[in-house]
């Protein structure tokens, strides 16, 4: 019998998907809050089409496009609740715990979750350095954020209410904003470990003593218990590719609004530390540096969970095509076909022939720049 599954990415799951909605009042709260930013941010718009200038959108497009982009992610996360925590709560119940595997077995894979943990601990680290340096305890924020300017315009004398509002206001939609993005993460991290154990459990079957091969094969007991192990397998095999599948069909829901917005934005901090690296502050250069830092890492975090979905699925059929099926039965040797037919397709997350993978961030990165040369070249036209 089965012990208990003990998570080893359970600090995420209790940081990121705590559950604060459970009174009406909370969502109602919830919505008023998104609507007021929203309409803060459609002000900041205006304020920007009325007054456009290649300078202003140079200077303040990473932090504007920033807010949009969490406010989006927001309404997404809000939207998608139910799905998101019944995808969770599906993970739960099928998960095998790490004894199905032997000590040596356990111990690589321990190993394999507390790197992933420190990878993930560091980019937290970064988008809570983020956040800190923004405030107005480290230095003036006009230079960087137009919502200042904005609310001392329409404002007037009343413009630090809007103002403190906004600053108040902001963690909890960059919570919002990194929940989602880690409750994918999570997802797909408990995932990839139990397709890991499969993998292990798939190794531990096929090992047999090297001088009675052979005799495994007349040997009725062994071949019963290693087809009781493989079907028991591919059960769990398929319940982890509907996870994925459900995790996939949740993903590309938002996957072309948060490529547009996560483009934007690439070319937007890039296009400001081309333009304005000389005439920064030193403050200012600390902002754009973590600004552009989280980006990076979150976009890295991501892709990377992406690719490991491919990798792993890829290393679950090279370990049954080592198979020793030349030792089996006739009745093993079809379930073992079955099994590399479930397995002869990559699972991977792909909307429209764009995969989420480490190839997505180099192409990401190298167009955000061309097109953040070209601004760099438009501007410079408008000052000769």
């Amino acid at each position: 019998m089965m012990s208990e599954f003990n998570d080893p990415f359970i600090v995420w799951r209790m940081i990121f998907m705590i559950n604060f909605k459970k009174h009406k009042i909370t969502k109602f709260c919830e919505i008023v809050l998104i609507v007021i930013f929203s309409l803060i941010h459609c002000l900041l718009l205006y304020y920007m089409f009325t007054n456009f200038s290649v300078n202003l959108l140079i200077r303040y497009g990473p932090t504007t496009l920033f807010g949009i982009f969490i406010i989006a992610v927001t309404i997404f996360s809000v939207a998608l609740e139910k799905e998101l925590s019944g995808g969770i709560d599906i993970l739960d119940e099928i998960c095998w715990p790490f004894n199905m595997i032997g000590k040596e077995a356990q111990l690589k894979l321990e190993r394999k979750c507390r790197m992933r943990n420190m990878c993930t601990a560091f980019v937290v680290l970064i988008i809570l350095t983020t956040i800190i340096v923004s405030y107005p305890c480290f230095g003036d924020q006009r230079d960087f954020f137009i919502c200042i300017k904005v609310f001392e315009e329409y404002f007037g004398e009343w413009w630090s209410i809007p103002y403190y509002f906004y600053f108040i206001t902001i963690p909890f939609f960059c919570y919002n904003y990194h929940k989602l993005c880690f409750t994918f993460v999570y997802a797909v991290l408990e995932t990839e470990l139990q397709f890991f154990l499969i993998e292990e459990y798939l190794l531990e079957t096929f090992k047999m003593g090297y001088l009675k091969r052979w005799k495994y094969l007349e040997n009725t007991q062994y071949q019963q218990e290693l087809g009781k192990s493989l079907r028991f397998t591919i059960a769990h095999h398929n319940a982890l590719k509907k996870m994925v599948k459900a995790i996939v069909n949740v993903t590309v829901n938002g996957m072309p609004l948060f490529l547009l917005l996560g483009f934007l934005l690439y070319i937007s901090c890039f296009t400001f530390v081309i333009n304005l690296a000389d005439s920064m502050t030193n403050i200012l250069k600390i902002r754009i540096f973590v600004c552009g830092a989280s980006c990076v890492s979150v976009t890295v975090l991501l892709c990377w969970n992406g690719q490991q979905i491919i990798d792993v699925t890829n290393s679950i059929f090279s370990t049954l095509t080592g198979a020793p099926w030349y030792f089996w039965d006739v009745d093993n040797v079809k379930i073992l076909l079955i099994f590399i037919t479930n397995c002869t397709k990559n699972d991977s997350i792909t909307m429209a022939g764009i995969c989420l993978d480490y190839k997505l961030f180099a192409s990401l990165l190298r167009i955000s720049f061309s097109y953040a040369l070209v601004l760099f070249n438009l501007r410079k036209s408008s000052l000769s």
